[in-house]
């Protein structure tokens, strides 16, 4: 046998072993299937704690959670209860666990916590106190009750038809509330905030570098504060409201679609107030460089007003 055959034929081995070796290896890799589920003990709360990929909570009629992913067979899922919580955490032999999705089913009386870095999360159908921060996601919540805290770094926070007290917060994303029933405070740095029927007597937004549009009513004796510093403040309010309007302006614009009287030094100082009904509530309305629009809703026209609203001079 020949010096080139020879070699021909360890290089062969040489090929055949690495593949044998792949083929041992790839198994061990693949994904697995996950799908458990515990009682849940009356009073315990969700407790998720992950690295990355997407977690969904759906509310269900059962004293039960139920959990199933899909995840790579390096990573190990420990699901656990206790009287005070259901926890859910992953753990891999081989450092961080890579990302996985989460498809979880809670009773709807069940608070629900979660965090993570990477981590999208969703959460539908609760009738509790919801908790959920993440660093690189969206978070969106459809319903919970009591206390709701959402929080993004870098992603969008939505809520839609709450009870009770919402915190929200994200940095550099924008932040929508519909259908909110309770007291509100919202806060983001680049990213605008959204309000719609928002039933509440008590609501605080702020932005540094986004826009705030309001379209609800005031309510009673209720006090709203809207403020953002480069962005534009737009309020769509019911054609009959009752509302005293605080207006700080400064090196912005301003322009209002209601009949209201506006004080002599407004164009001059762009601080002042005016008064729409009985003017029991309080809605606090500031930008420094941007345009604050008062719009006329219900019977009025949403989209602006009549020719000849007042407004600052340009």
């Amino acid at each position: 046998m020949g010096p080139w055959r020879l070699r021909s034929m360890r290089s062969g081995w040489t090929v055949a072993a690495l593949l044998a070796a792949v083929l041992l290896v790839v198994p061990s890799a693949r994904a697995e299937d996950f799908d458990r589920t515990i009682s849940a003990p009356r009073g315990a709360r969700l407790d998720v704690r992950l690295f990355g990929g997407e977690v969904v909570v759906h509310a269900w009629d059962k004293d039960a959670v139920r959990v199933r992913a899909t995840h790579f067979r390096t990573d190990t899922i420990d699901l656990s209860a206790t009287d005070a919580a259901v926890t859910i955490r992953a753990r891999s032999r081989h450092g961080t666990p890579h990302a996985i999705d989460f498809d979880i089913q809670v009773p709807a009386w069940m608070p629900v916590g979660i965090a993570g870095t990477y981590l999208d999360i969703t959460v539908e159908g609760t009738q509790a106190a919801v908790t959920a921060e993440t660093v690189r996601g969206d978070v969106k919540v459809k319903g919970g009750a009591g206390t709701v805290s959402l929080k993004s770094i870098d992603g969008v926070v939505a809520l839609e038809g709450a009870r009770g007290r919402a915190e929200l917060s994200s940095v550099n994303n924008g932040i929508r509330v519909e259908g909110l029933n309770g007291e509100l405070s919202a806060d983001s740095v680049n990213g605008s905030v959204k309000l719609r029927g928002v039933q509440s007597a008590s609501v605080e937004v702020s932005t540094v570098g986004g826009d705030i549009s309001w379209d609800g009513a005031v309510t009673g004796n209720g006090r709203y504060q809207l403020a953002t510093h480069n962005g534009d403040v737009d309020v769509t309010l019911p054609d009959r409201s009752n509302v005293t309007v605080n207006v700080r302006a400064f090196q912005g614009e301003f322009s209002c679609a209601f009949p209201a009287k506006l004080p002599d030094e407004a164009g001059r100082h762009r601080r002042f107030s005016f008064i729409l009904g009985s003017g029991a509530a309080r809605l606090d309305l500031e930008t420094f460089g941007g345009t604050i629009n008062v719009r006329r809703g219900g019977a009025g026209d949403a989209s602006g007003g009549p020719p000849g609203a007042p407004g600052l001079p340009r």
